[in-house]
Protein backbone atom coordinates (compact mmCIF):
# COMPACT_ATOMS: atom_id res chain seq x y z
CA UNK A 1 0.00 0.00 0.00
CA UNK A 2 1.51 3.30 -0.93
CA UNK A 3 0.68 6.46 0.87
CA UNK A 4 1.30 10.41 0.63
CA UNK A 5 4.67 11.23 1.84
CA UNK A 6 4.20 13.23 5.12
CA UNK A 7 6.58 15.42 6.58
CA UNK A 8 6.18 15.83 10.51
CA UNK A 9 9.06 19.18 11.04
CA UNK A 10 10.00 18.22 14.87
CA UNK A 11 12.60 20.96 15.90
CA UNK A 12 16.08 21.91 14.25
CA UNK A 13 16.20 22.78 10.40
CA UNK A 14 14.40 21.07 8.58
CA UNK A 15 15.10 21.39 4.62
CA UNK A 16 12.34 22.67 2.15
CA UNK A 17 10.51 23.96 5.00
CA UNK A 18 11.92 27.14 5.46
CA UNK A 19 12.81 25.97 9.08
CA UNK A 20 16.20 28.15 10.43
CA UNK A 21 14.27 30.79 8.69
CA UNK A 22 10.84 30.54 9.73
CA UNK A 23 12.46 30.23 13.27
CA UNK A 24 14.43 33.97 12.69
CA UNK A 25 10.93 35.29 11.29
CA UNK A 26 9.12 34.57 14.66
CA UNK A 27 12.29 35.09 16.61
CA UNK A 28 12.20 38.61 14.70
CA UNK A 29 8.60 39.10 14.95
CA UNK A 30 8.66 38.57 19.03
CA UNK A 31 11.27 41.28 19.22
CA UNK A 32 9.31 43.34 17.36
CA UNK A 33 6.14 43.29 19.46
CA UNK A 34 8.70 43.44 22.27
CA UNK A 35 9.84 46.60 21.35
CA UNK A 36 6.62 47.96 21.08
CA UNK A 37 5.43 47.12 24.75
CA UNK A 38 8.44 49.29 25.96
CA UNK A 39 7.42 52.15 23.44
CA UNK A 40 3.97 52.05 24.35
CA UNK A 41 5.50 51.91 28.65
CA UNK A 42 8.29 54.92 27.51
CA UNK A 43 7.90 57.97 29.37
CA UNK A 44 7.26 60.99 27.50
CA UNK A 45 8.03 64.67 28.16
CA UNK A 46 10.98 67.04 27.66
CA UNK A 47 13.84 65.38 29.16
CA UNK A 48 18.05 67.20 29.19
CA UNK A 49 20.71 65.29 28.82
CA UNK A 50 21.32 66.54 32.87
CA UNK A 51 18.09 65.13 33.70
CA UNK A 52 18.58 62.14 31.48
CA UNK A 53 22.14 61.42 33.24
CA UNK A 54 21.21 61.70 36.53
CA UNK A 55 18.94 58.61 35.78
CA UNK A 56 21.76 56.91 34.07
CA UNK A 57 24.08 57.06 37.07
CA UNK A 58 21.67 55.92 39.30
CA UNK A 59 20.54 52.48 36.76
CA UNK A 60 24.39 52.35 36.84
CA UNK A 61 24.57 51.68 40.54
CA UNK A 62 21.84 49.01 40.62
CA UNK A 63 22.27 47.17 37.40
CA UNK A 64 25.14 45.02 39.08
CA UNK A 65 22.31 43.75 41.81
CA UNK A 66 20.41 42.43 38.66
CA UNK A 67 24.09 40.88 37.81
CA UNK A 68 24.17 43.50 34.80
CA UNK A 69 27.18 45.43 33.78
CA UNK A 70 27.04 48.98 35.23
CA UNK A 71 27.88 50.84 31.61
CA UNK A 72 24.72 52.18 30.28
CA UNK A 73 25.74 55.00 28.05
CA UNK A 74 25.03 58.93 29.18
CA UNK A 75 23.05 61.39 27.06
CA UNK A 76 24.18 64.14 24.97
CA UNK A 77 21.13 65.40 23.33
CA UNK A 78 17.69 66.47 24.54
CA UNK A 79 15.08 63.72 24.34
CA UNK A 80 11.06 64.38 23.81
CA UNK A 81 10.92 59.73 25.27
CA UNK A 82 13.23 57.64 26.52
CA UNK A 83 14.69 55.08 24.40
CA UNK A 84 13.13 51.48 24.14
CA UNK A 85 16.44 49.60 25.38
CA UNK A 86 16.59 52.18 28.82
CA UNK A 87 13.03 51.82 29.41
CA UNK A 88 13.71 47.85 28.89
CA UNK A 89 16.38 48.55 32.28
CA UNK A 90 13.46 50.24 34.06
CA UNK A 91 10.72 48.00 33.48
CA UNK A 92 12.90 45.56 34.66
CA UNK A 93 13.35 47.57 38.04
CA UNK A 94 9.82 48.51 38.10
CA UNK A 95 9.18 44.85 37.68
CA UNK A 96 11.68 43.90 41.09
CA UNK A 97 10.36 47.02 43.17
CA UNK A 98 6.96 46.01 42.72
CA UNK A 99 7.34 42.33 43.74
CA UNK A 100 9.37 43.61 46.87
CA UNK A 101 6.71 45.74 47.84
CA UNK A 102 4.19 42.79 47.84
CA UNK A 103 6.92 41.01 49.99
CA UNK A 104 6.98 43.90 52.46
CA UNK A 105 10.91 44.25 51.75
CA UNK A 106 10.08 47.99 50.25
CA UNK A 107 7.57 50.62 51.35
CA UNK A 108 5.33 51.91 49.21
CA UNK A 109 6.50 55.16 48.47
CA UNK A 110 9.41 53.21 46.34
CA UNK A 111 7.18 52.26 43.77
CA UNK A 112 8.04 53.08 40.04
CA UNK A 113 5.37 55.03 37.57
CA UNK A 114 6.28 55.85 34.37
CA UNK A 115 3.01 57.80 33.65
CA UNK A 116 4.42 60.46 36.09
CA UNK A 117 7.80 60.59 34.15
CA UNK A 118 7.60 64.02 32.36
CA UNK A 119 10.37 66.19 33.32
CA UNK A 120 14.01 66.28 34.33
CA UNK A 121 12.50 66.75 37.95
CA UNK A 122 10.54 63.54 37.47
CA UNK A 123 13.65 61.73 36.39
CA UNK A 124 15.77 63.17 38.99
CA UNK A 125 13.00 61.93 41.58
CA UNK A 126 13.08 58.44 39.98
CA UNK A 127 16.65 58.51 39.85
CA UNK A 128 16.78 59.41 43.87
CA UNK A 129 14.38 55.90 44.35
CA UNK A 130 16.98 53.76 42.07
CA UNK A 131 20.00 55.32 44.01
CA UNK A 132 17.57 54.08 47.19
CA UNK A 133 17.53 51.13 46.13
CA UNK A 134 21.11 50.49 44.75
CA UNK A 135 22.10 51.24 48.67
CA UNK A 136 19.10 49.12 50.39
CA UNK A 137 20.37 45.58 51.99
CA UNK A 138 17.39 44.19 52.02
CA UNK A 139 16.40 44.99 48.68
CA UNK A 140 19.74 43.26 46.97
CA UNK A 141 19.30 40.29 49.21
CA UNK A 142 15.89 40.01 48.15
CA UNK A 143 17.25 40.05 44.32
CA UNK A 144 19.81 37.57 44.98
CA UNK A 145 16.82 35.82 46.20
CA UNK A 146 14.85 35.89 43.75
CA UNK A 147 15.76 36.00 39.47
CA UNK A 148 15.60 38.79 37.89
CA UNK A 149 14.82 37.77 34.68
CA UNK A 150 11.97 35.90 36.22
CA UNK A 151 10.10 38.84 37.88
CA UNK A 152 10.62 40.78 34.22
CA UNK A 153 9.23 38.26 32.67
CA UNK A 154 6.29 37.77 35.22
CA UNK A 155 5.62 41.77 35.02
CA UNK A 156 5.27 41.93 31.25
CA UNK A 157 2.99 39.08 31.13
CA UNK A 158 0.65 40.89 34.17
CA UNK A 159 1.04 43.97 31.68
CA UNK A 160 -0.18 42.64 28.84
CA UNK A 161 -3.41 41.50 30.69
CA UNK A 162 -2.07 37.48 30.85
CA UNK A 163 -3.11 34.81 33.05
CA UNK A 164 -1.21 31.62 32.47
CA UNK A 165 -4.21 29.57 33.99
CA UNK A 166 -6.29 30.55 31.09
CA UNK A 167 -3.98 30.97 28.15
CA UNK A 168 -4.29 28.59 25.26
CA UNK A 169 -1.37 26.88 23.90
CA UNK A 170 -0.38 29.40 21.17
CA UNK A 171 -0.88 32.43 23.74
CA UNK A 172 1.70 30.33 26.34
CA UNK A 173 4.26 29.39 23.75
CA UNK A 174 4.56 33.51 22.94
CA UNK A 175 4.61 34.08 26.37
CA UNK A 176 7.01 31.54 26.50
CA UNK A 177 9.20 33.13 23.83
CA UNK A 178 8.71 36.56 25.15
CA UNK A 179 10.25 35.26 28.45
CA UNK A 180 13.65 33.77 26.55
CA UNK A 181 13.64 36.90 24.45
CA UNK A 182 13.54 39.10 27.91
CA UNK A 183 16.28 36.15 29.11
CA UNK A 184 18.86 38.67 26.99
CA UNK A 185 18.27 41.77 28.38
CA UNK A 186 21.83 41.84 29.06
CA UNK A 187 23.07 41.35 25.85
CA UNK A 188 21.11 44.04 24.57
CA UNK A 189 21.85 46.51 27.44
CA UNK A 190 25.48 45.66 26.68
CA UNK A 191 25.11 46.77 22.82
CA UNK A 192 23.65 49.94 23.25
CA UNK A 193 27.03 51.23 24.50
CA UNK A 194 28.03 54.62 22.37
CA UNK A 195 24.76 54.95 20.65
CA UNK A 196 22.73 58.10 22.57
Amino acid sequence: MKGAKIEIKIGGKNEGMGGEEDTSQEVSDLASADDEVYMEMAPKGTFTPKGLNNLVKSTNMLLPAFGQTADYPTFSENMTVLPTDFVRVLAMFKAAVDDAIEQGILGEEMAISFDTVTDDLALTSLAGKISNMAKNFNFKKFLKESPPEEMAATEAGEEMGMEEEGMSEDEMDNLFMSKMASSNYGQKVGNTKGKM
